[in-house]
């Protein structure tokens, strides 16, 4: 499974680094497909523009399609962010529906059998927390100027400005550098966790299927394989909705920080 345990399909290359490193090559493979996906679209999509004659071909099919899938994300994120950033949250739709599959789709990497995730790597998280921490602060500034340094005084002014604002600087700097911190351990722990749970799991059931062939000979053997495919499936499942709530938290997380840096104060 996940963390470098065992065969992973990239053993294959031989090379060394990403033997020592399978966290870059799940992200490597991760990056690959966002960028295919987002290649075609811009593709695609101006190529069948013209065609488009009449409103019924913007409504989606009623066959479950992957088409389908990014628009019910792209319309949920879409639908949060502009509940929590306010008026301007176009500018910032891209990056979050970004965090979401990408985190998404490192999460559910580790579930397969010969992949690893990179989600399950300290390193990975918390990288992606520091990108979330430079983002926003980065946005509160290009919004509001110096100003957003207020939200490192807690928006004191005059006397106490003076007499409390270091005070509240040191904790608001505090509490903005765990921040990056926090994001990353908690994403890292409940993947790591997910898929540490499903690897010792599946290794039991591999291990019935040796202790029944031994026992009753080929037919414990079938019997063995049928536990081995059906018995992780329910823990599967829950694997798979902690990688949809995490990437949802991650997601969320970040566009709460992003509201929070470019709120205007008059608005």
């Amino acid at each position: 499974m996940a963390s470098g345990h065992g065969f992973q399909l990239w053993n294959l290359l031989g090379n060394e680094f990403l033997n020592h490193n399978p966290h870059i090559a799940g992200a490597a493979i991760v990056g690959g497909i966002l960028t295919t996906a987002a290649v075609t679209y811009r593709v695609v999509a101006p190529a069948l523009g013209p065609s488009v004659k009449n409103d019924k071909e913007f409504v989606p099919s009623s066959n479950f399609s992957l088409k389908n899938i990014f628009e019910v994300v792209g319309e949920f994120v879409q639908g949060m962010a502009k509940d929590i950033i306010g008026h301007h949250y176009k500018d910032y739709l891209p990056l979050l529906i970004f965090i979401f599959m990408w985190t998404f789709l490192n999460n559910f990497l580790g579930m397969i059998p010969t992949l690893g995730s990179a989600t399950d790597n300290i390193n990975t998280t918390l990288a992606m927390g520091a990108f979330v921490f430079l983002y926003y602060n980065f946005q509160g500034f290009k919004s509001n100027g110096f100003k957003y340094l207020e939200h490192y005084t807690g928006h004191l002014h005059g006397l106490l400005l003076l007499f409390l604002g270091p005070i509240m600087f040191l904790i608001e700097l505090v509490s903005h550098g765990a921040r990056p911190v926090t994001l990353g351990i908690r994403l890292r722990s409940n993947i790591y966790g997910d898929h540490k749970v499903l690897s010792i799991i599946s290794g039991l059931f591999g291990d019935l299927t040796a202790a029944l062939t031994e026992s009753l000979g080929s037919f414990g053997q079938a019997l063995g394989y049928v536990f081995n495919v059906l018995g992780p499936l329910p823990i599967m499942f829950l694997g798979l909705m902690v990688c949809v709530v995490q990437a949802f938290v991650f997601m969320l997380l970040t566009t709460i920080y992003i509201g929070m840096a470019t709120a205007h104060d008059d608005h």
